[in-house]
């Protein structure tokens, strides 16, 4: 199999940069906690974990060989990413907590949390366009490019199943069959389709657009 430039000098400035973004967001919730002696928004430091996690997953997959290599390292990893991308946009929608504990001016509580969902989506789209280069190598160009698309709108829908739903991602293996009847409950019915599907393909081709802008000033 021919080999991947794992990680070059620009990739590992890229993961820098997101680690000073990381930073910076842990930073102003501190701030917070000390201006208002609560630890109101520190859900986001769980939810950025879990917006980090596929990207940790496609950096250990570039990192060794053998993933690409044997099927039973790299069915499994991949399926983990998968369950595990939709936590990056997911950080979009914890902007409806905003205001509830208006104890700081409102321009603060914005910036932190746009700067969770910012650094959330880059973490998301950095090991999506990883997992494209895995996928290319693995496979096609063709293929990896079908199966980004894919991606981004079984994402979408992982915001619904997050949001509205109230699912985790390892609901998956822990509640699957409950999983699977909401699902299809959800996609049909009368007084849920809409917000299913509206959700599904508006979050899904932002992911699509936010990931395509991004390899494109890759190029």
């Amino acid at each position: 199999m021919k080999a991947i430039k794992l990680l070059s000098s620009q990739t590992l400035r890229q993961h820098g940069m997101l680690l000073l973004l990381t930073a910076f967001c842990f930073g102003m919730l501190l701030v917070r906690a000390k201006i208002t002696h609560t630890i109101f928004y520190f859900f986001l430091v769980w939810n950025l974990f879990l917006a980090f996690a596929p990207f940790a997953i496609t950096t250990l997959m570039m990192s060794r060989v053998q993933f690409l290599e044997r099927k039973a390292l790299f069915y499994p990893s991949f399926f983990c990413w998968l369950l595990l991308l939709p936590n990056a946009p997911y950080l979009i929608t914890d902007f409806i907590h905003l205001g509830q504990k208006p104890v700081v001016p409102a321009w603060f509580d914005v910036l932190l949390l746009i700067s969770f969902a910012i650094t959330g989506l880059l973490f998301g789209i950095t090991s999506m366009k990883a997992m494209r280069k895995i996928l290319m190598v693995k496979f096609n160009p063709q293929i990896a490019g079908v199966a980004m698309a894919v991606v981004c709108f079984l994402s979408g829908f992982g915001v619904y199943l997050g949001r509205v739903l109230r699912y985790n991602s390892w609901d998956v293996l822990h509640r699957p069959f409950e999983l699977i009847g909401d699902i299809l409950y959800s996609l049909v019915a009368h007084d849920t389709w809409r917000t299913a599907w509206g959700i599904t393909l508006g979050f899904g081709t932002l992911l699509y657009l936010l990931y395509s802008l991004s390899r494109q000033n890759r190029q």
